[in-house]
């Protein structure tokens, strides 16, 4: 090959990459929580963190780049950071509609046409209209079976308390909040499966999802109802509240204590009796949808869909969780996921344990 022919090979190589590479999707992420898993500030827990380094795990796989913008828990902020990313112009954004901030705050804005996608947290289905009529181009959403995983924490709570004492059962239960859908639906869940059940319900109340909260509450809960022997936690933050009081009042091992999402447990705390989990991966799955509906969106269209994801914490599913835990799933090849895949798998947490293994 003569020397200008091969330069003009190798010009051709790098025009094709920089080609390519424009067409790597530009993903926006508007993160609620922290973007320091250490912050001082932060009384709720690091599962947002742990959210978008899965994310940027499967971004990797899947050529996005995944520009994530943290809230930092501050509402006033993420409508900022909403405004900036519209401007920002990404191929997507994915918003979260936590306590109904991002699904109000849309109707004020010219949100340009970008494809906007709700991650764990969308908004109802009568908001869903409303931003529909205001001519938002909201392409679907992903939410955990919520409402499921309210009743089977509180089933296996009482299964727990049962196969250990023959005291009636009497439960507190510590909510998320009142507004946001996730404690919304666990709440249902919890309140449908104490319906039905010989569960005595002595009192709930909202924690705000607070480790901090819901340590002051128990203390209180306890001094009033020192009966109660299950406490019913909407994520395990305010789980790890409850166990603080409860070793603070020396009743560590009277009480069951369960909660939702998979998080380590303190050094100084007893484990909890139940720990539900898998919704954190949701955010990589995201990633995976929008992937596949880049290349196809009449192939792939994305609903608005609920996924049964939640399992519960146990020793087989262990080094996933210890993994994600570390905010780190890099050996796992998200895309094997994706439905452009020859070898496609679906993406559930035995099959991501399976990759993980490999």
């Amino acid at each position: 090959m003569h020397q200008a022919q091969f330069y003009r090979y190798i010009m051709s190589c790098f025009c094709l990459f920089f080609v390519l590479n424009s067409y790597a999707l530009d993903v926006t992420f508007v993160n609620p929580g922290y973007s320091d898993s250490r912050s001082q500030d932060n009384s709720t827990g690091n599962f947002w963190y742990k959210v978008a380094k899965l994310m940027h795990n499967a971004a990797d796989d899947l050529d996005i780049n995944l520009n994530v913008k943290y809230a930092n828990r501050n509402h006033i902020l993420m409508k900022d950071l909403i405004r900036e990313a519209i401007k920002e112009k990404p191929d997507y954004l994915i918003l979260v509609d936590e306590k109904s901030v991002s699904g109000d705050f849309l109707t004020k804005v010219n949100t340009q046409n970008i494809p906007i996608f709700f991650l764990l947290n969308p908004p109802s289905p009568n908001k869903l209209t409303v931003l529909k009529k205001h001519g938002l181009n909201i392409i679907g959403s992903i939410s955990p079976d919520n409402q499921n995983v309210g009743r089977m924490l509180a089933q296996d709570l009482f299964e727990e308390h049962v196969s250990h004492s023959d005291d009636p059962a009497h439960m507190l239960a510590l909510l998320g909040d009142y507004s946001t859908p996730a404690s919304i639906e666990r709440t249902k869940g919890l309140m449908d499966y104490l319906s039905r059940s010989q569960v005595n319900l002595i009192a709930k109340d909202v924690a705000n999802w607070s480790e901090n909260e819901s340590y002051i509450k128990t203390i209180a809960f306890l001094h009033l109802a020192p009966e109660i022997n299950i406490i019913w936690c909407a994520n395990d933050a305010i789980a790890f509240g409850v166990k603080r009081a409860l070793k603070k009042l020396n009743k560590e091992s009277q009480v069951k204590v369960g909660g939702i999402n998979w998080d380590s447990t303190p050094k100084t705390l007893q484990p909890l009796n139940v720990s539900y989990g898998g919704h954190v991966l949701l955010g990589a799955y995201a990633l995976i949808t929008l992937y596949d509906h880049s290349k196809n969106s009449s192939v792939w269209p994305i609903p608005h869909h609920t996924y049964s994801i939640f399992t519960r914490l146990s020793n087989h599913n262990k080094p996933l969780i210890s993994q994600i835990n570390k905010a780190d799933l890099a050996e796992i090849d998200f895309k094997k996921f994706s439905r452009m895949s020859h070898n496609w798998q679906e993406f559930t947490v035995e099959n991501l344990l399976k990759e993980l293994k490999k």
